[in-house]
């Protein structure tokens, strides 16, 4: 892992976290939600990731603040099928948030 990149640092340690989470989803949500949410984070941590070795970075980086967009609008679907407690949620939305905010910096780089 990139430990330069606290993006990648905070990414990868919200998607161990929900990871966790959503291994103890019921199976009617684990299989659509969950693996939604997982292929998600995944997805935004390896974009990230290939930012960090690509040339043509603001590319990758849409396509990465595009993924954080889905893990906004899935999580808050989580918390109000009542899948996330109200503190996980808010654990959650601030992962998501101070993600959303470097992202931007390196964006506008």
């Amino acid at each position: 892992m990139n430990n330069n990149y606290p993006i990648i640092i905070k990414t990868y340690n919200l998607t161990l976290w929900y990871i966790n989470k959503l291994s103890k989803l019921p199976k009617n949500h684990r299989f659509t939600l969950g693996e939604k949410i997982q292929n998600s984070l995944l997805d935004l941590l390896l974009l990230l990731n290939d930012a960090v070795y690509s040339k043509n970075k603001k590319t990758i980086l849409t396509q990465a603040n595009k993924e954080l967009e889905k893990l906004r609008i899935l999580s808050r679907l989580m918390q109000d099928l009542k899948l996330l407690s109200v503190d996980n949620y808010r654990f959650v939305t601030s992962y998501i948030n101070e993600i959303g905010k470097m992202l931007g910096g390196w964006l506008n780089v």
